[in-house]
């Protein structure tokens, strides 16, 4: 067979995978549409890939329905050994970067085509991604293979801090349930050590704390990881860093609040002080929240 893209080997290999863990001899696979939904890939990835399995005869086409013939045995499955990341990944880290550092907009639009050439990587694997990118509301699809990258109002800030807050209470909530010796209690002390650092120098170094931030609120949801809490907390962590970009006028002093919040909140954590910490969070939160409305309206007013 002629060589494939690495998107389609894998998405061959995770059908393989789970009609051989999940299903019997008989049943009739899911639809294309929600295949494609659950493997976060294009139906026309889907049906080539459903096509590669026709091939294997593991599956067999009767109208508009697929049944399993027999359950995939090894030698069906793409080696990916030295595949290197996936493009989708690829693609991803290009476009946050992008976003992160200026070159994209609130307003921009961009085409597919554009993407790939900067990020080195197929349409194919571009499109995968705006595709998958686009349930978060962040990015819209435009004419002719292009996109544009969206404003927020307020009602959009009002419904991703609700999700925000449900989050990281379970979160902080489950962190305090902790075992003493727990090494997530070493991470804490060290995380509140590089936080006073940062702190002691923050003059100079203000721009460092996005990445403490995302330290300490990605530790918090680590100690009882939750698949769908890690999935959302991704873009949430995003949409925040994303606007205040926008707004650089008091960057330094957002952060320096911040960071005493920081600071407040894990102090209160190593002396077990739930309630404490709780009230901590709920604060740094609304201030976050605050932050985040000021920087949407000011990208709005930037791009009216």
């Amino acid at each position: 067979m002629s060589r494939q893209n690495d998107l389609f080997k894998r998405t061959v290999n995770r059908l393989l995978g789970d009609i051989e863990g999940n299903v019997s001899v008989g049943e009739i696979l899911k639809s294309d549409s929600v295949i494609a939904k659950e493997l976060q890939v294009s139906r026309s990835t889907v049906r080539k890939a459903l096509d590669q399995l026709e091939q294997f005869d593991v599956i067999k086409k009767q109208g508009t329905q697929r049944t399993v013939l027999e359950i995939p045995s090894r030698e069906m499955y793409f080696d990916l050994q030295g595949l290197g990341p996936p493009k989708e990944q690829q693609v991803e880290q290009h476009f946050l970067a992008a976003i992160l550092s200026g070159q994209i907009k609130p307003g921009d639009k961009f085409s597919e085509l554009e993407l790939a050439r900067q990020s080195d990587c197929n349409t194919v694997a571009v499109r995968e991604f705006l595709i998958r990118f686009s349930r978060f509301g962040l990015i819209e699809k435009k004419p002719r293979s292009q996109w544009q990258m969206k404003t927020f109002d307020q009602t959009f800030v009002d419904q991703l801090f609700e999700v925000r807050h449900l989050f990281e209470m379970h979160s902080m909530a489950r962190f305090m349930t902790l075992a003493d010796d727990s090494t997530y209690w070493q991470q804490l002390e060290l995380l509140l050590t590089d936080h006073k650092a940062l702190k002691s120098q923050l003059d100079e170094r203000f721009q460092e704390f996005s990445k403490l931030d995302q330290r300490f609120h990605t530790l918090l949801q680590e100690a009882h990881p939750n698949q769908f809490i890690s999935q959302f907390y991704e873009i949430i962590s995003f949409v925040f860093h994303y606007h205040y970009q926008w707004d650089k006028s008091d960057e330094k002093q957002r952060n320096r609040v911040a960071i005493e919040e920081h600071i407040d909140i894990m102090e209160k954590m190593l002396l077990k002080d739930f309630r404490g910490a709780t009230i901590s969070l709920e604060n740094h939160l609304s201030t976050a929240k605050s932050s985040l409305i000021k920087t949407a309206i000011y990208s709005q007013q930037s791009t009216a």
